[in-house]
């Protein structure tokens, strides 16, 4: 009896889901030592209940759903190395609204900082937390896993509008579009999304304490919008 050979495309996925059990355990571990929250606040929502290996999990499921079916990425689509700024010793306080407001749209629009999370670390007080749609991290961990779980140069953040910053200068917000590439070899998946980012301040310093992100969209509906880049 003659045996099937295995085509490539079912090779790379069992090769994937092999890579995916590591990237998931990262998670893991980032999701096990970041801040934990009153899941009763008010700016969590019902549906939010995946940490962010929960949503990588989801991810990878529905990556491995499409494979079968779907042209596999080019292994070329790895990033490079992302450098980090050193900028923890030196603060910017008491900067005025204009100012704030123009950091801010550089690091949204040249930095692309909600994949890349080159900040500018000087305007946020070393204490600030950052909460998105899964949970809440410290500054540290927030800018490690980001950079390790999206290919910045393969995503896609757009400013929508102008930052805008309070007039007492107490908090600043803006809106986005973005397209987020997962660094997961072979797939690369890429997500939708659109919300907003408030980012609230110390009124004595003017540095930044928290960063929150809210979506327009709830979780199952960003992981049905996954697809894949060549």
């Amino acid at each position: 009896m003659t045996r099937k050979t295995p085509s490539a495309c079912t090779i790379l996925l069992v090769a994937f889901l092999a890579i995916a059990t590591t990237c998931i355990s990262y998670t893991d571990a980032l999701s096990k030592s970041s801040t934990t929250y009153s899941t009763g606040k008010a700016h969590r929502h019902k549906h939010n209940t995946l940490n962010r290996a929960d949503f990588l999990r989801e991810t990878l499921l529905v990556a491995a759903t499409a494979a079968a079916s779907t042209t596999v990425p080019s292994i070329a689509n790895a990033a490079a190395p992302i450098k980090q700024e050193d900028n923890k010793t030196t603060k910017l306080t008491n900067l005025s609204n204009a100012d704030l407001a123009a950091i801010l749209t550089r690091d949204v629009t040249d930095h692309q900082f909600l994949v890349s999370a080159d900040i500018t670390r000087a305007i946020y007080d070393e204490g600030a937390t950052f909460t998105d749609e899964i949970d809440t991290y410290t500054m540290d961990k927030w800018v490690v896993g980001t950079k390790r779980l999206f290919v910045a140069e393969k995503s896609r953040v757009s400013l929508v509008g102008d930052v805008q910053v309070a007039e007492d200068g107490s908090k600043a917000e803006f809106r986005f579009d973005e397209d987020l590439m997962f660094r997961i070899p072979f797939l690369y998946p890429v997500v939708s999304l659109t919300g907003k980012v408030v980012l609230e301040r110390d009124l004595n310093t003017g540095l930044i304490t928290s960063y929150r992100e809210f979506w327009d969209q709830d979780v199952a509906t960003v992981l049905k919008s996954a697809k894949f880049r060549t």
